[in-house]
């Protein structure tokens, strides 16, 4: 190896070098291209049965805590059981044929494969009971839900984006306003921890 090393001039080392480089490169873009995106935002996929939220936390202005039941108390907002849905679709718009088929799936037991939008690295741990607590609305993380018939992830999501909350630079006024903090001069009103551990463990 030492001797075919010691025929090669130093331009042609230097280029092995750098095509070495480059096929190295080529492969971290390649591993990395199979990881999700930091941030899905604008995703904005088909749904089994089409919800509009519009419709029913718009119009109706049925509260986002009535069909996603542990977001005052769990990590998850947790997609909500048939069993809400039917609460009021037993006698609302029986006719419907997207109501048929979520009383179908709901009779038989089986359950409709929603497709998850908001979707955070599994490295990420997130919390929805404290933010809730603190007043951030639904909105804030999500978007305006209430005008969206077909849900999309409208914010990034991206650890910068929530750090720019957690440090109050993008906090809404009313969460200031239950936290008692004030922004300072610098926009700035340190309302969450920021330290690694917070998300990270």
């Amino acid at each position: 190896m030492l001797s075919i090393l010691g025929k090669l001039t130093k331009s042609q080392i230097r280029l092995g070098l750098f095509f070495g480089t480059l096929v190295g490169l080529a492969i971290v873009v390649g591993i990395v291209s199979l990881f999700p995106s930091a941030s899905d935002q604008g995703y904005y996929p088909e749904q089994p049965i089409p919800f509009s939220h519009k419709l029913h936390a718009g119009t109706n202005k049925i509260d986002c805590k009535y069909c996603h039941v542990g977001v005052t108390r769990s990590h998850h907002a947790s997609i909500p059981p048939m069993n809400v849905c039917m609460n009021c679709h037993r006698v609302v718009k029986t006719d419907s044929p997207h109501i048929q088929k979520l009383a179908r799936a709901y009779r038989d037991g089986k359950p409709i494969e929603w497709v998850r939008i908001h979707r955070l690295p599994d490295h990420v741990f997130f919390n929805h009971r404290p933010h809730i607590s603190a007043g951030v609305s639904c909105e804030t993380c999500h978007g305006d839900i209430k005008e969206m018939d077909r849900i999309y992830q409208s914010k990034p999501l991206t650890m910068g984006w929530c750090l720019n909350c957690h440090r109050g630079e993008t906090t809404p006024e009313q969460v200031l306003e239950n936290l008692g903090k004030k922004r300072g001069k610098d926009g700035r009103a340190d309302v969450a921890p920021v330290n690694c551990s917070t998300c990270h463990y």
